[in-house]
């Protein structure tokens, strides 16, 4: 019982760390791909940051969109479970 709770304690947020950390670095490199350079990831390409807002696009002087961090994880995260899943489908036996 006492191992239980030390491991919630400590293991819990290092997963959750390390999670953030996955998702948005993956998003730094996806989203801009995959939107040609139309939306970038916070800090844009000035070190633009925008206000704490969850899912908020900001809109750039030049056309271009910066998308917020915490979005960005859940979207890099998201494109994780979707490239497991698709290898799920494709490599297994029937």
């Amino acid at each position: 019982m006492p191992l239980s709770a030390l491991a919630e304690f400590v293991l819990q947020p290092v997963a959750e760390i390390v999670l953030q950390v996955v998702g948005y670095v993956t998003a730094c490199v996806v989203v801009p791909a995959f939107t040609l350079g139309r939306i970038h990831v916070e800090p844009g390409p000035n070190k633009k940051f925008i206000k704490p807002r969850f899912g908020r696009l900001q809109r750039l002087p030049n056309g271009k969109l910066i998308m917020e961090a915490e979005l960005a994880s859940l979207v890099g995260l998201m494109f994780w479970v979707i490239v497991g899943l698709g290898a799920y489908f494709v490599f297994r036996k029937t």
